[in-house]
């Protein structure tokens, strides 16, 4: 049966001596897969033949990845399949059939690069999304800083106009009830006391719009940290700062 085998195994089949270690048969497989010729194989140490000659190939068994010696000095990695066999005229002999796995190992060898080449350019495209989110977060904000310094300008902008174009006039209404308020205190006219019950009554419409538009220039300037006034402010001017201030706020910060 092994004869057989032997001779019709389109795998490569040998036989060595377990006392001396040399090569006592090969079938034409084994000078396919070594470009040797069966001849030049007779005799030879199986140590001479592996590439790895302190690897124990002599136990009976199953190896993967074994590399021979081709006739070029190039390897062949093989599968051995080992085993002892009883032969009358040479005693315990050692049978090896090897069957040429460096078609695979070369397809894992390419296999392992490209998961390597993979690995890497996926960590540095992971680098790359770290370092683009990092900038991203920054220009995001120096974005709100840009924001903010724009807004507050444009507050204060808005405050001294309103601080112009209100006080001015009030200021100047102010002024001139009092002068009127003088004139009347030096006149004796029969229609003095209805002058000055008016004039009173102007002076405290004055007063209190004088006091409204302090309010609502303290209001716009509340998120600069300025203390807000104890003036009075009628309801429907508070509701209207109100919704003026809510409007001009400076965008929130996202966490």
């Amino acid at each position: 049966m092994f004869g057989l085998l032997f001779e019709h195994s389109p795998d490569a089949a040998f036989v060595v001596s377990l006392a001396t270690g040399r090569i006592l048969s090969a079938n034409g497989g084994t000078a396919t897969l070594l470009f040797r010729d069966v001849d030049s194989l007779v005799g030879m140490q199986l140590g001479a033949l592996a590439f790895d000659p302190e690897r124990d190939l002599l136990a009976p068994g199953h190896y993967e990845d074994v590399g021979l010696r081709r006739g070029d000095d190039y390897p062949v990695y093989v599968q051995l399949q080992v085993a002892h066999v009883t032969l009358p005229e040479h005693g315990t002999v050692v049978a090896y059939m090897a069957r040429d796995t460096s078609e695979r190992r070369l397809l894992e060898t390419e296999l392992l690069a490209k998961h390597s080449a993979l690995f890497t350019a996926y960590a540095e495209l992971e680098r790359a999304h770290a370092e683009l989110a990092a900038a991203q977060r920054a220009l995001e904000g120096r974005n709100r800083e840009v924001a903010l310094l724009a807004w507050r300008a444009a507050m204060g902008e808005l405050v001294a106009g309103i601080a112009h174009h209100l006080n001015n006039p009030v200021g100047a209404l102010a002024s001139t009830v009092r002068r009127v308020v003088t004139v009347a205190n030096s006149s004796t006219g029969p229609q003095r006391d209805e002058m000055l019950r008016l004039l009173t009554r102007t002076s405290q419409l004055v007063e209190r719009i004088e006091a409204s538009v302090v309010s609502i220039i303290e209001a716009t300037t509340q998120g600069h940290g300025r203390r807000r006034s104890n003036s009075t402010v009628p309801p429907e001017l508070a509701n209207v700062a109100a919704t003026f201030v809510d409007r001009l706020s400076p965008p929130k910060e996202t966490p």
